[in-house]
Formats: C-alpha cells, structure tokens, sequence
C-alpha cells in the first residue's frame, strides 16, 4: 500500500515539476516575443518617426556641445515646411556622414553676409539665436567679424543655405554650398543628455 501511495506520490511530484518547468519554459518564450516586439517597435521609431543624435565638434556650440546626445524629427521634415533657424540634420556628401546645422537661407532667397550682419533678398535678418556673450569673446569684443562676408547668392527652388552657430569653426554652406531638401533627413533637436 505504501508503495503505492509512494508512487503516487512521486508521480504527482514529478507533474508538479514537469509542470513548473512548462511554465518556466512558456515565460522564457513569453519574455522572448516581448522583446522582439519591442525591438519592432523601437526600430520603426527610428526609421520613420525619430532619429537618435550625436554631436560630433563644436560647429553648433554654444547651441549644441560636442558630445551631446538627442534627437530629431524625422516625420516633422517630410509633412511640414523647413523654416528659418530651424536645426536640422543633412547628409553631407563631401564629408559622407550626417551633420547638424541651422537652417539660415530657404528656396529662392538671396542670401549674403556682409560686415558680420545677413542678409536676405536685401534686407537685414536678426539672428537673436546667436549667444551674444560668446560672439563678443570670439571676437575680441567685436574687433574681428563673427561671420565673414558671403555672396551674395540666390538659392534654387530646392535649396538651403545651412550654418553652424560657432560660424568661426564650422564647415557649412559657405564652404559647401547649399543641400537640397532631399539631403535634410530631420528637423528639430531635443536633447537627451550634455
């Protein structure tokens, strides 16, 4: 009789066991799909809604720092207009990689610097963006042009004029020319981490 109850018990142990490692098994494949699943989602954020940024240099300091971490608006760029100072981020082919610059001259514009101040199709434009306590250190208290005389030049109907804001460093459309709009991918910088 013993033996039999002993039996059954072992049995009923064994099921017990078999049954926890069941579930083991169905929570390790639970966790699994999960983390596919969000990998999928995370990856389409990424591809089509944000991209993730990394500011290389100093061409946008003291707006961006070398090192800082964000990122921008990939839908924004494609279903609304690109405005004036907006910060996007633009394939450079002569550099082969992607840069963060200011949007400074849109499609059609004449567009020149002249004795430090910008102008567009002949008007003077304020660039209030600029932080006025690091131009004046750059430039020994004005003595020396923060940015240096440009152009003019008019810009074609897919064209913009991009500068960086530590124009006394940065590798821009004064140097490069302007990017088409097929060359902006994003638009915007909202900042993770300094």
């Amino acid at each position: 009789m013993e033996n039999t109850n002993d039996m059954k018990s072992n049995s009923m142990n064994q099921k017990r066991k078999h049954l926890k490692n069941m579930n083991h098994i169905l929570e390790g494949l639970y966790m699994i799909r999960f983390s596919f699943g969000l990998v999928f989602i995370l990856l389409v954020i990424m591809i089509f809604l944000v991209r993730p940024v990394y500011v290389h240099g100093d061409s946008m300091y003291p707006t961006l720092s070398d090192g800082e971490i964000g990122f921008t608006n990939m839908i924004d760029v494609k279903l609304n207009d690109i405005e004036r100072f907006d910060i996007v981020s633009v394939y450079s082919e002569d550099e082969d990689k992607i840069l963060t610059k200011r949007v400074i001259g849109l499609p059609n514009e004449t567009l020149e610097y002249r004795e430090g101040e910008l102008y567009i199709d002949g008007e003077v434009v304020d660039e209030s963006f600029l932080d006025e306590q690091y131009i004046k250190k750059q430039t020994n208290d004005g003595r020396l042009l923060f940015t240096s005389d440009y152009g003019p030049i008019t810009l074609d109907e897919d064209e913009y004029f991009l500068c960086g804001d530590n124009r006394l460093i940065s590798k821009d459309s004064r140097i490069s020319g302007p990017y088409k709009k097929e060359d902006i991918i994003s638009k915007h910088f909202y900042s993770v981490l300094k």
